[in-house]
């Protein structure tokens, strides 16, 4: 069972980091296209953030499967806290950022559609 879970520990983050370099690739071509500076590159900062902690985050779960003793609770938690759960948060915020700023015209053409409904009810 801890092979499994040492399995899916690295594929979701993985499968996260295809995803920001779709993301990446989109967002220069968008950048481009709209003259916007090179958000893009907090793309690839943000899948650093996922891809470097994966073998230490491996490593740890794989000696719990070959049976070495496990450290302190707090410590354990720690280590889980540093190693998955801070990386990961920056990584999805640094690409929530840069995708904000590529996506934003979206929300200003959304907003500008629901006024030109809203005046054609009116009238």
């Amino acid at each position: 069972m801890n092979y499994l879970a040492s399995a899916l520990f690295v594929i979701g983050p993985l499968s996260v980091g295809v995803l920001l370099v779709l993301l990446a690739s989109l967002g220069k071509r968008l950048g481009e296209a709209l003259e916007l500076p090179p958000y893009y590159r907090l793309y690839h900062v943000s899948l650093l953030f996922f891809v470097l902690p994966l073998p230490v985050g491996w490593i740890l779960l794989l000696t719990r499967a070959w049976g070495i003793p496990e450290p302190a609770l707090k410590t354990g938690l720690l280590l889980k806290v540093v190693v998955a759960t801070v990386p990961l948060t920056i990584g999805i915020t640094l690409a929530v950022f840069a995708t904000a700023k590529y996506w934003s015209w979206i929300w200003e053409e959304l907003g500008r559609s629901r006024d030109r409904g809203r005046r054609r009810d009116e009238a």
